[in-house]
């Protein structure tokens, strides 16, 4: 029996194909890419993870990113879309809350970044993982450089099920759309 999507795969489902639309339409010769794809993969109830997106998408709504360069999946549920797309992280449910990045153009490197999980009170840690990976995005988009991450604290390589990003993607979107 059919089951009837929930808001949060209806919310998410829609997201992913928007992104998949944006990530192949982007323009491949502009010559001052953004240096990255962010990747969040949360539960409703990873208040931190979510206070964290925030300061990505204000930093990356400053620095002229794109949608295509800030996603998240699974604030509104632990969506189809969020776990299919951990597997093609490679990465299980327990791993959430993730934030995933790629550094662009080449987008066929990932590196996963455990993030807090729950809801912290008061200020987040300055010492964190993430934010000092959000420091070094900072640097490659103001130095139009790539960007790297090899001995980021906390940034632990890991590779796509499939060759890339684009093509993780659209294998997350053809494993939904053959899914009872």
């Amino acid at each position: 029996m059919p089951t009837t999507p929930t808001h949060a795969d209806r919310h998410d489902l829609d997201k992913l194909t928007r992104w998949k639309t944006a990530l192949n339409t982007a323009p491949n010769n502009n010559p001052n890419p953004f240096p990255t794809c962010a990747i969040f993969l949360v539960s409703p109830d990873d208040r931190a993870a979510h206070h964290i997106f925030r300061q990505y998408r204000a930093a990356f709504e400053e620095l002229g990113a794109n949608f295509h360069h800030l996603i998240i999946f699974g604030q509104h549920g632990i969506s189809t879309t969020a776990t299919t797309f951990l597997t093609e992280l490679g990465m299980k449910q327990t791993n959430i809350p993730l934030l995933a990045i790629t550094p662009l153009p080449e987008a066929t490197r990932v590196y996963h970044v455990p993030l807090p999980k729950g809801d912290q009170t008061g200020e987040l840690n300055d010492n964190q993982s993430w934010r000092e990976i959000l420091t070094l995005i900072r640097a490659a988009a103001a130095n139009q450089a790539p960007l790297t991450l090899a001995g980021a604290t906390g940034a632990h390589p890991g590779i796509f099920r499939h060759p890339s990003l684009t093509e993780a993607v659209d294998a997350a979107l053809q494993n939904l759309a053959a899914a009872p």
